[in-house]
């Protein structure tokens, strides 16, 4: 239970620490590929197996890795985005909206079963997320590009992938030749690989200038990003919950921490549909998981 605790802390204080970016003039691309580099540094220092990249791409779970490499480091930063154009709430809810796509795929591919009360409770919680998600009517949100009315979208099929691929590694892989720590930290180092590639074509093209401050930030960033992964993986292995219940506990939970957490700090409004929606996630975890 402890890592499943710790996971939705971590998870939400990651949301919450992007609300910051713009105060501090901090350049949000520039901050996550670094924090990637101290991430994938991290967990191979942690992981007991030793780095050996002509082994590894022998592995099942490799080309598995390099996918969710990919998936981590551009939906970080579209996490970011989201967060600062439509507030933490917003973000939070459309990250986590996306529960629904690893509990199918558990289902569906691990004959995982689910109770009535369960199901009434993921609906409930769909419902709930739609609900704090709803911006009240005097909430200023400027909107500079027009894609990014499609973010909350994207961030939905998007975290749905990587949950559910995280879940599948840790079901087939995890547990064999390699741990938690060395799957994840290749899947970091391939993110922190193809953002660095970018970051330098951007450099050479002066499209960005260098950011010591960004990358400083991204450094320190890179702990708490490898924890909010590996937590995840720890609590699926600790079996406390199976896949499809601790999806919707673990993201549920994440949205309330960090939408009761932005009202407290960031003086974020909510309306009575957010304040309902709050407490319909309550209730849904505790369908969900207690029940």
């Amino acid at each position: 239970m402890i890592y499943i605790i710790l996971c939705i802390l971590i998870n939400a204080g990651l949301i919450l620490v992007f609300k910051l970016f713009p105060k501090y003039n901090i350049d949000n691309f520039q901050a996550i590929v670094a924090n990637y580099f101290v991430a994938a540094f991290l967990g191979f220092q942690i992981a007991e197996q030793k780095f050996d990249i002509q082994t590894m791409a022998q592995q099942a779970w490799f080309i598995y890795a390099l996918f969710l490499g990919l998936l981590f480091v551009s939906i970080f930063y579209l996490i970011s985005i989201t967060t600062i154009v439509w507030g933490v709430s917003v973000a939070t809810v459309a990250n986590k909206m996306s529960i629904v796509i690893p509990v199918s795929l558990a289902v569906y591919l691990f004959n995982e079963s689910l109770s009535f009360i369960q199901i009434l409770g993921i609906l409930l919680a769909m419902i709930s997320v739609v609900l704090v998600s709803k911006k009240r009517d005097d909430a200023a949100i400027k909107i500079d590009k027009k894609w990014y009315y499609f973010l909350p979208v994207i961030l939905f099929i998007g975290c749905g992938a990587i949950d559910a691929l995280i879940g599948y590694l840790q079901k087939i892989f995890v547990g064999t030749d390699y741990s938690n720590e060395f799957i994840l930290s290749t899947a970091f180092m391939f993110a922190a690989i193809s953002g660095g590639v970018v970051f330098a074509f951007l450099l050479i093209l002066k499209k960005i200038k260098w950011h010591t401050k960004s990358i400083i930030t991204g450094i320190l960033l890179g702990i708490p990003n490898f924890f909010s992964m590996y937590f995840i993986m720890k609590s699926l292995e600790s079996n406390v919950l199976n896949a499809s219940t601790f999806f919707p506990v673990n993201n549920m939970s994440i949205v309330v921490v960090a939408t009761v957490v932005s009202v407290w700090a960031y003086k974020e409004k909510l309306s009575r549909l957010n304040i309902a929606g709050v407490i319909l996630s309550i209730a849904a975890i505790v369908l969900i998981a207690l029940l």
